[in-house]
């Protein structure tokens, strides 16, 4: 079975809701008030079947300028127009004001119906359907049918009925695949059964026992039961007047113009990035009703510096639930006269212009092509981004077409996945070229370091600690760098850098090694091997961390200075049982301040046993005394 939503539009009085009921039997005007006026002041809902295939939920909506609010709460989420005018009256405000939202909204479906035949003389008929025939040219509606009918005489319904028929079947299916999504239009409590929610399913299928999200309280509820066309049922699914009745909230903490959809998939912000169709331009912050779903929301939209009226940003004074690629209206806060469509592209990143990428994105996004959005997000975004971020900000699509469009731009190598991460190329290769910067500046500055650390070149990337990690291990697979524990460098640098230690080396053993050199610090290694201060420094530590320079206590030795020292301690001992500081001091030409650090040096490593104020042979001394 096919469902689609079909809504009226048109002036107050034109005979919208007695024509619904000419089709279906079902009075829509279900209000008081609106028995005793005799005009529709809040939607009426109805259900028709056109034939053993294709099922209808029709969302009758006011046509008075006055509850223009409740009109367009009901035209968001329909599938095909219907828009009557009234043979007597021909086009009127409401009936032009009624055919732009519809523009707007981006509907592409829809049949014309003029009603009331039997208060006019063909002559006057005629008239009508040319005047009719002008309003619409240039409009998504040029060319759709048109029905004369009566809605009470019951003229031309067996007609009217066929034509709607034959536009039912070019109306695309909604995807009962896709992330299920209701706008919420009406609230209410049935006794014995707690809360109960109606509206339209946009898209995908609530089960009995489902758990979704109430947005934009992020609140999560369970599906107690589902009812469709009035009879209880197991599911309800996209296309269809869905009456939800849900566990875990009350009606008081539901309202119009909130939706209930899969956890995941909503986004929730009071600045957006849009794109714009007005009528007229208009100036940058000025304050707008956005009707979006069945919620009317105040904020004001601006204009971004060096753009033009076509994107704009919007912002609400209230958080806006909702998806890259809805469609709204703008209205002017006072007076409510109409501005133009809206279509939401992504939250906005605080910039003060608008980038190329998330020009393309909006692009896509009109043009609902999933391949596109998929891609456009990736790259909007540069960056690593999960399977799950890239469907929520795609919106409620089906999941299979945005696994499909990642796979395709993997095999046309335009994307790129890092474990359980997908890039797009041009990011990575970017990213890849602000690292090679980074790491040659810092090598050309520094060349004796071994390359930067890690916390500083994450956080000149501007990357978190899971990212940057998959990113540095494709690079070291890649060979664009080499990661050596604390230390990322190029692998240039690397050969370069591995070079130049080994010829550091060579003159250090040269230089360091003097008989009378003893203890080293920076300003001495400095002055040897003629470095500046800062580089001396470097140096020294890379000898200490490399084990040439040998610390004890404040003083530094070199590692073949400290193993002269050992021959000639080992040689002491050949001739003598003891040693005091003063007669190391002596013997090694040296200050108290070096022969202490050094026996306490010598008693950790066992070469020799502190006894009283002497010290002894160690093991090490026994045992080269032994062999």
């Amino acid at each position: 079975m096919k469902y689609i939503i079909i809504g009226t539009a048109g002036h107050v009085d034109h005979g919208k809701s007695a024509l619904i009921k000419a089709l279906t039997g079902t009075d829509t005007d279900r209000l008081k008030e609106e028995k005793a006026r005799g005009i529709s002041i809040d939607l009426g809902f109805a259900t028709m079947n056109l034939n053993d295939e294709i099922m209808t939920g029709i969302v009758d909506v006011p046509g008075h300028e006055r509850f223009l609010k409740n009109m367009l709460a009901g035209t968001g989420s329909i599938d095909l127009a219907m828009l009557v005018i009234a043979a007597d009256e021909g086009v009127m405000p409401q009936t032009r004001e009624h055919l732009a939202m519809l523009h707007f909204y981006g509907i592409q479906h829809g049949i014309v119906v003029i009603n009331k035949i039997d208060k006019v003389d063909e002559e006057w008929l005629e008239l009508v359907e040319e005047e009719v025939g002008a309003m619409l040219a240039d409009t998504f509606l040029a060319g759709a049918p048109l029905c004369r009918v009566s809605a009470i005489t019951r003229a031309g319904l067996d007609e009217l009925k066929e034509k709607l028929l034959t536009v039912a079947r070019e109306v695309v299916m909604r995807d009962g695949m896709a992330p299920f999504r209701l706008w919420i239009d009406r609230v209410f409590t049935m006794k014995g059964y707690g809360a109960v929610v109606t509206g339209s399913v946009l898209s995908g299928t609530a089960n009995i026992g489902d758990t979704l999200t109430l947005y934009p309280s992020g609140q999560l509820v369970r599906v107690r039961g589902t009812e469709f066309h009035g009879q209880k049922v197991e599911a309800v699914y996209a296309g269809q007047r869905a009456a939800l009745n849900l566990v875990g909230v009350s009606t008081s903490e539901i309202s119009r113009g909130m939706s209930l959809s899969h956890e995941a998939y909503g986004q929730i912000s009071t600045i957006w990035d849009v794109m714009v169709n007005l009528e007229q331009p208009i100036e940058s912050g000025t304050r707008v009703r956005l009707h979006l779903g069945t919620g009317e929301f105040l904020g004001r939209v601006y204009l971004f510096k060096d753009s033009t009226y076509h994107y704009m940003r919007l912002i609400v004074e209230e958080p806006l639930a909702a998806s890259a690629g809805d469609r709204g209206i703008i209205r002017l806060y006072s007076p409510q006269i109409l501005l133009g469509g809206i279509m939401l592209i992504a939250p906005c990143k605080q910039a003060r212009r608008i980038s190329e990428n998330r020009r393309l994105l909006g692009q896509a996004l009109l043009e609902q092509s999933v391949y596109h959005i998929v891609y456009g997000i990736l790259v909007e975004n540069d960056g690593l981004m999960s399977d799950g971020e890239i469907k929520r900000q795609a919106g409620y699509i089906n999941k299979n077409q945005v696994n499909q469009s990642l796979e395709i731009l993997r095999a046309e190598n335009k994307i790129i996945m890092l474990e359980q991460f997908f890039i797009a190329r041009s990011s990575l290769l970017a990213l890849t070229q602000k690292c090679i910067e980074l790491l040659d500046a810092f090598h050309r500055n520094q060349p004796e370091r071994a390359g930067l650390s890690r916390e500083i070149l994450k956080q000149k990337l501007g990357l978190p600690d899971k990212i940057f990690d998959k990113v540095i291990a494709y690079w070291n697979k890649e060979g664009t760098l080499l990661s050596n524990g604390g230390d990322i460098a190029l692998q240039s640098h690397a050969i370069k850098y591995s070079d130049w230690c080994n010829k550091l080396l060579l003159t250090c053993d040269q230089v360091l090694s003097d008989p009378d050199f003893k203890t080293i610090d920076v300003a001495m290694l400095g002055e040897k091997l003629n470095l500046l201060p800062e580089k001396a420094n470097v140096v020294f530590n890379m000898l200490l961390s490399k084990g040439l320079l040998i610390q004890v206590d404040t003083v530094c030795i070199y590692q073949k200075t400290m193993q002269d020292t050992i021959r000639i301690l080992k040689n002491y001992f050949q001739t003598h049982e003891e040693i005091t500081v003063s007669q190391l001091r002596t013997m090694l030409n040296t200050s108290r301040k070096v022969a202490l650090p050094l026996l306490e040096y010598f008693d950790m490593n066992k070469y020799t046993v502190r006894i009283g104020d002497v010290r002894r042979p160690g093991i090490k001394i026994m045992d080269s005394r032994e062999g």
